[in-house]
């Protein structure tokens, strides 16, 4: 009996040591990346994001996808809502954009959220109510109602945006006490932050690959010729 227990017990210590040696692995590449994390938020405090910008970003983040999602091209968006360039883009820029590249399969768009609290203090407010209002199957046309209040919004004219276009009313306020939400429009934020990107709109166009984008470049201001340009050297 002891000639089969012995490389048993072996194994199992063996197995024992793999495991904790796994273990250690796996803390100190999380003690890795939080130092990164670190190091890149350093960088951007003092300006110097461009060095440690990373050279992939996942796909996985959160956000609206408008369009195919499996086009090879995808263009994520940071916006303020209460940003007068971004309604601008919104308005003048956007329909066209839409035409050409997204409607035509050739890109995706990721729309995320930069409110810029130190300039427009209720922008914060207004990128969770859009959030919330996605989640019931409205989104453009409520971010083209956003636009047009700007920074007028309040609890009554966000009530009133949710009785024109029938939103559960409970859902809705369930929504924006949901802390889940507010630190989603955080992540988002902090995304940004630490591509260097600190004003709207701005966007970041790449190509997708095994749900990461690579290649990609850092597009500042709504400019239809300047997206164009970065999508075509992208082919």
């Amino acid at each position: 009996m002891k000639n089969w227990i012995m490389p048993i017990v072996l194994s199992t210590v063996l197995a024992g040591c793999s495991t904790t040696q796994q273990a250690e692995l796996e803390a100190l590449r999380a003690e890795v990346e939080q130092l990164k994390n670190i190091q890149q938020q350093v960088a951007v405090r003092v300006g110097l994001a461009e060095l440690v910008k990373p050279d992939t970003l996942p796909l996985s983040a959160e956000g609206k996808w408008i369009g195919d999602k499996s086009s090879d091209v995808v263009v994520i968006e940071y916006t303020d809502l209460h940003c007068p360039f971004c309604k601008k883009f919104q308005q003048e820029i956007w329909p066209e954009f839409k035409k050409q590249f997204v409607d035509t399969g050739e890109v995706a768009v990721l729309a995320r959220e930069l409110p810029l609290s130190k300039l427009h203090p209720k922008a914060g407010y207004a990128a969770v109510f859009l959030r919330c209002t996605s989640q019931q199957g409205q989104y453009e046309l409520v971010k083209d109602r956003l636009f047009e209040i700007g920074n007028s919004i309040t609890q009554e004219t966000t009530a009133e945006i949710a009785e024109e276009f029938n939103l559960d009313a409970d859902k809705l306020t369930s929504c924006l006490s949901d802390t889940s939400v507010h630190e989603a429009v955080g992540r988002s934020i902090a995304d940004a932050q630490l591509l260097g990107i600190g004003g709207t709109p701005s966007f970041v166009v790449g190509r997708q690959k095994d749900g990461m984008l690579v290649d990609y470049q850092v597009v500042v201001g709504g400019s239809l010729e300047k997206l164009g340009a970065a999508i075509k050297a992208l082919k």
